[in-house]
C-alpha cells in the first residue's frame, strides 16, 4: 500500500511538472536587451581638467554610465525578464574596476532568477586606454585579458565547454525553450576592426545547423553590424560592420539565423537583407544607454517562437538628472559640434580625393587645378569654412537619425533641405575665388548633392535607392514586428497517433526532434515519457 502511495505521488509530481512546463511555454516570453553602456566605475572619474577633456573628445556621456546601468539594472529587476542579453562594450575602456562593478550588477539579476548572456566589445579587454582621471592628471589603471573576462563573466555565458568556440569568445546557448542563442565574438580582445576566423564562422554555422534541426528559433548576438542600415554604410562607416559582413550575414541567413541583435554604432535600427537562397536576416540594432536618446530594447518571443516583437525605451531620469531626455539631447548636441574639426578633415580628405581623380584625365585636369586653387589651404581655413556653413546641419542630421523612424519627424524636411542649401553656399563660397570656377558652380553643386542624396536620401526615408540592392531599411526602427519562424504547432501534442508506425519523437510543444536529451520530457508514439 506505502508503494503504491509513493508510485502515486511520484507520477502526480511528474505530470504536475509536465503541466507547469508546458503552460510555461504558453506565455510570449520577454528578453531586455542593453547595448554598450561603457560603465565607468565612478571611482575612476574624480573632477578636473583631465575628466572635462575626456568627456570633451567623445560624444558619451560617461560620466554618467554608472547610474545610468544602475538604473537599467533597477528596471530588470522591476519588470523581470526572462532574459537578459548585452552585447558587448561593457566598460569604457575594459578597465578591471569597471568590469568588477558591472558583473556584480548582472549578478544581482542572477540572484533575483534573471538569466543575463553577455558578450565583449571592442573596448572591453587588452584596452590600451584603461585610465583614471583627477584633477589634471590621467593615470593607467589595470584591464583585462582574454582569460580574465571569462573568469569575471563566468556566470554570464554557458558553463559547458562544448558550447564555446575554441578561438573566440563565441558561445552558443538555448536560454529559453525552443530558441537557441548564438553569441558571436568579434572583438579579439581591442581589435579596432572586428572580424571572424573561418574556423569561428564555420563552428557558428554548425551550431545554428544543429539548433534548427530541432526547429529552434535561432537569434544572434554580435557587437557589430553586419548589414547596411543606409545607403553606402559599409562605405562610409565601415568600422560599423565586422569584416565581411556581407558574407557573413548570407551564411548565417542560409543556415536558419533570421534575427541578429547588435550595437556598436549607438544608434536604434532595424533592417533586413534579403538572398538568392529565399532566406533572409533581420538586424535590430541597439544604441547606447550614454548616448541621446538613451535607449535599451524590449523582445517580446511569441509562445510558438514565430514572431519576434521589438519595443524600444529610453531611460528618462537619473537621480542626478531628473530630465535625462532632455540634457541627453543637448550633450550629444554640444559633443557633436566638438568634433566639428574631425567632420571636417574628413570632408576635405573626400574633396581632395576627388581632385586628384580629376586630374587623373586630361580633359578634367585644368579644372582640377583651380578647383585645388579656389580650396582653402590651411587646416584652419578648411575646418572653419566647414563649421560656418555645415556644422549645425551635420548635427540636425545626426540628433534626426538617432532619434529612428525618420520619416516619422516633423522636422525631417526642413533639416534636410537646409543641409542642402548650407552645402550650397559653402560650395559658391569656394568657387567664387575664381571667376571661370563660377560659371560650373551650378554642375558643382548637383554633383555634390547627387553624391549626398545616396546615404542622405535612404537614412531619412528609410529606403533604398536601389531596387538591386539586396537590403531594406524601411522596417520600423523602434517597434518591429518580425515574422522569423515556421510556428510550433501546440495542438499536435495531441494529434500524434499512438500507433505512428514511424515511431517519431516530438517534444512537449508538438515540434518533431531528431534526438532527446536524458530528462527531457518528449512524446514516442503519443505517449508523454521522461528520456533516460
Amino acid at each position: 500500500m506505502q508503494r503504491k502511495m509513493c508510485n502515486i505521488v511520484k507520477r502526480f509530481v511528474f505530470f504536475s511538472f509536465l503541466v507547469l512546463f508546458s503552460l510555461k511555454s504558453m506565455y510570449a516570453e520577454r528578453v531586455m536587451v542593453i547595448a554598450d553602456p561603457h560603465v565607468a566605475a565612478s571611482s575612476l572619474l574624480q573632477p578636473g581638467e583631465a575628466l572635462n577633456d575626456m568627456l570633451a573628445s567623445g560624444r558619451k556621456m560617461l560620466d554618467l554610465s554608472e547610474p545610468a546601468f544602475l538604473a537599467l539594472i533597477d528596471t530588470a529587476l522591476l519588470y523581470h525578464p526572462d532574459l537578459v542579453l548585452l552585447p558587448g562594450d561593457l566598460t569604457k575602456d575594459g578597465e578591471r574596476v569597471s568590469h568588477d562593478l558591472v558583473a556584480a550588477q548582472l549578478a544581482r539579476l542572477n540572484a533575483a532568477g534573471i538569466p543575463v548572456l553577455v558578450i565583449p566589445g571592442n573596448h572591453d579587454i587588452n584596452n590600451p586606454q584603461s585610465y583614471a582621471y583627477a584633477g589634471s592628471q590621467k593615470t593607467r589603471v589595470p584591464t583585462i585579458t582574454d582569460a580574465q573576462f571569462d573568469s569575471i563573466y563566468a556566470a554570464f555565458m554557458p558553463a559547458a565547454e562544448t558550447q564555446h568556440d575554441a578561438g573566440s569568445h563565441s558561445y552558443v546557448a538555448q536560454p529559453m525553450r525552443g530558441v537557441t542563442l548564438l553569441a558571436i565574438d568579434g572583438a579579439h580582445g581591442n581589435a579596432s576592426v572586428g572580424s571572424l576566423s573561418d574556423a569561428t564562422l564555420s563552428w557558428l554555422l554548425s551550431q545554428a545547423d544543429q539548433a534548427r534541426e530541432k526547429g529552434h528559433l535561432v537569434i544572434a548576438m554580435c557587437h557589430w553590424q553586419l548589414i547596411d542600415h543606409f545607403d553606402q554604410q559599409s562605405s562610409l562607416l565601415a568600422a560599423c560592420q565586422l569584416d565581411s559582413a556581407a558574407y557573413i550575414a548570407e551564411q548565417l541567413a542560409n543556415h536558419g539565423v533570421h534575427l541578429v541583435l547588435t550595437g556598436h554604432m549607438h544608434i536604434s535600427g532595424a533592417t533586413t537583407a534579403f538572398y538568392a537562397s529565399g532566406d533572409s536576416l533581420v538586424e535590430v540594432t541597439t544604441g547606447s544607454p550614454v548616448a541621446y536618446p538613451c535607449p535599451y530594447r524590449w523582445l517580446t518571443i511569441s509562445p510558438d517562437r514565430a514572431t519576434v516583437s521589438v519595443a524600444t525605451d529610453d531611460i528618462q531620469s537619473l537621480p542626478t538628472q531628473p530630465g535625462m531626455q532632455t540634457y541627453s539631447r543637448q550633450w550629444q548636441r554640444e559633443h557633436i559640434e566638438n568634433l566639428a574639426p574631425e567632420m571636417a578633415h574628413k570632408l576635405w580628405n573626400m574633396v581632395d580625393r576627388y581632385i586628384a581623380q580629376m586630374k587623373k584625365s586630361t580633359s578634367t585636369y585644368a579644372m582640377a587645378l583651380m578647383l585645388e586653387a579656389a580650396m582653402p589651404q590651411t587646416d584652419s581655413a578648411r575646418v572653419e569654412l566647414f563649421e560656418r556653413h555645415m556644422k549645425s546641419s551635420v548635427v540636425d542630421l545626426y540628433i534626426l537619425h538617432s532619434d529612428a523612424n525618420e520619416p516619422e519627424r516633423p522636422e525631417k524636411d526642413s533639416i534636410v533641405d537646409t543641409f542642402y542649401a548650407n552645402m550650397t553656399n559653402m560650395i559658391a563660397e569656394v568657387m567664387s575665388s575664381n571667376p571661370m570656377l563660377e560659371i560650373v558652380t551650378g554642375m558643382m553643386v548637383e554633383a555634390a548633392i547627387g553624391m549626398a542624396d545616396v546615404p542622405i536620401g535612404s537614412m531619412t526615408e528609410d529606403e533604398t535607392s536601389d531596387a538591386e540592392l539586396n537590403y531594406t531599411n524601411r522596417t520600423d526602427d523602434l517597434t518591429p514586428v518580425l515574422q522569423l519562424n515556421a510556428p510550433i504547432n501546440f495542438e499536435a501534442v495531441e494529434q500524434v497517433e499512438a500507433a505512428d508506425p514511424t515511431r517519431m519523437l516530438y517534444d512537449v510543444l508538438g515540434r518533431q526532434i531528431m534526438q532527446a536529451v536524458p530528462g527531457m520530457p518528449v512524446i514516442e508514439n503519443g505517449k508523454v515519457k521522461i528520456e533516460k
